[in-house]
């Protein structure tokens, strides 16, 4: 009987750790842990330097290109920042979004072979390139800087070899 009791104690105290635990690591994984209360509902574009995709025209300068879902959370928490990035850089890039769940977009996200999201690419009409950018730039704003200071440096070596 006492050890009934005892183990009833020990489960009881097992599981309310447990249950602590739990709701203790959700709302400290990130630091700024915020629940979603509509993941349907359109995000938010942050501000004027941002444009959707068919906004942009015959556009020297290269182009940052988002790919998002409204239902992502990641999106929804990396749109702020990719609209401080576009003001930020709006003289040395354009920033573009695509919704990834219009259909208008469905051949764009198949040809740039989207499979997660946010998926980040700089797209150079200039010099006919497009490469995915790190998947760490959309949660780093570190990252992000560094990936796009180098595409520069690097855009201008290739222009240099193509004048040589």
């Amino acid at each position: 009987m006492k050890k009934k009791i005892i183990l009833t104690v020990l489960v009881v105290i097992v599981l309310c750790m447990i249950f602590l635990g739990i709701k203790t690591i959700k709302t400290a994984q990130n630091g700024t842990y915020t629940p979603q209360q509509n993941l349907n509902a359109p995000i938010e574009i942050p501000d004027e330097y941002v444009y959707r995709i068919n906004e942009i025209e015959n556009d020297n300068k290269p182009q940052v290109v988002l790919f998002y879902a409204d239902w992502c959370g990641y999106c929804r928490r990396f749109m702020p920042v990719f609209g401080k990035f576009a003001k930020k850089y709006k003289d040395k890039y354009s920033f573009v979004i695509v919704n990834v769940d219009h259909p208008e977009n469905t051949q764009m996200v198949k040809k740039f072979h989207i499979m997660g999201f946010p998926s980040l690419f700089i797209v150079d009409n200039e010099i006919g390139h497009r490469f995915s950018l790190n998947m760490a730039a959309s949660g780093d704003e570190s990252v992000l800087t560094e990936e796009l200071e180098n595409y520069i440096k690097v855009k201008q070596r290739i222009i240099e070899e193509k004048n040589d």
